[in-house]
């Protein structure tokens, strides 16, 4: 990657830096204020890289649940990625050994700021993707090892500070929604959820309105597609 690329992809990467600094730093603080340390936030930063399953391991970490319930709760949380590659697949099918790292980092984020349509001049496609990757990773990174730094100097009550998750997605789904070509995954999304909310109930509606989702957005995936701004 040349100097150019990776300036594009930083500067690009610039609005996830504040909102991962300071939800990795919520991470932190939770999982170290739950008997863990930054080697820990570090360690699961640098293999997970999914914010919402990082959170969700803290209280995995506490009441140790059995590993079958841990495989579970780990695809159910993580199984919108496969919504968000949908659109991605035929030009990651293109990148050769940096199409993994691509996949293993499509966070929601990182997936709103590749999905736009932007002239990357003097850049590669490829080139300024996985530099968006990794500029999004890092900023996580720190912000969990800075988090759970700080976790172990803090006594005050940090009651709610997991909303930031929540906060984070109501932040980029509004964004989105802005965007006119996006506005039909989420309709799908509300839909399907809402749908399944009314068949299934509250406690079993994750599963039929995600795979309601993934279906109906297969089916509009050519229609969805961003086209292809520089190869």
């Amino acid at each position: 990657m040349n100097r150019k690329t990776a300036k594009s992809a930083f500067l690009t990467s610039l609005p996830v830096l504040m909102g991962y600094s300071t939800m990795g730093a919520a991470f932190g603080i939770l999982l170290s204020q739950a008997g863990y340390g930054p080697a820990w936030a570090l360690l699961m930063s640098v293999t997970i890289f999914s914010g919402s399953l990082q959170f969700a391991a803290v209280d995995i970490l506490r009441n140790a649940p059995p590993l079958f319930e841990v495989a579970l709760l780990s695809l159910l949380i993580n199984i919108r990625y496969c919504v968000y590659g949908i659109s991605l697949i035929e030009k990651f099918r293109r990148y050769g050994w940096r199409k993994f790292y691509l996949i293993f980092g499509l966070t929601d984020e990182t997936y709103a700021l590749l999905v736009r349509d932007r002239e990357h001049h003097g850049t590669t496609q490829r080139d300024f993707m996985l530099g968006v990757c990794f500029f999004d990773h890092l900023y996580w990174i720190f912000g969990s090892v800075a988090g759970a730094i700080a976790g172990t100097l803090l006594t005050c009550n940090t009651r709610g500070i997991d909303f930031t998750m929540t906060a984070l997605f109501l932040v980029i789904l509004t964004e989105q929604c802005l965007e006119r070509r996006n506005r039909i995954p989420a309709l799908v999304g509300a839909a399907a959820t809402v749908a399944a909310l009314v068949c299934f109930g509250p406690e079993q509606m994750l599963v039929p309105a995600i795979l309601a989702i993934i279906g109906v957005l297969l089916l509009l995936r050519r229609k969805l597609e961003p086209q292809e701004v520089q190869p």
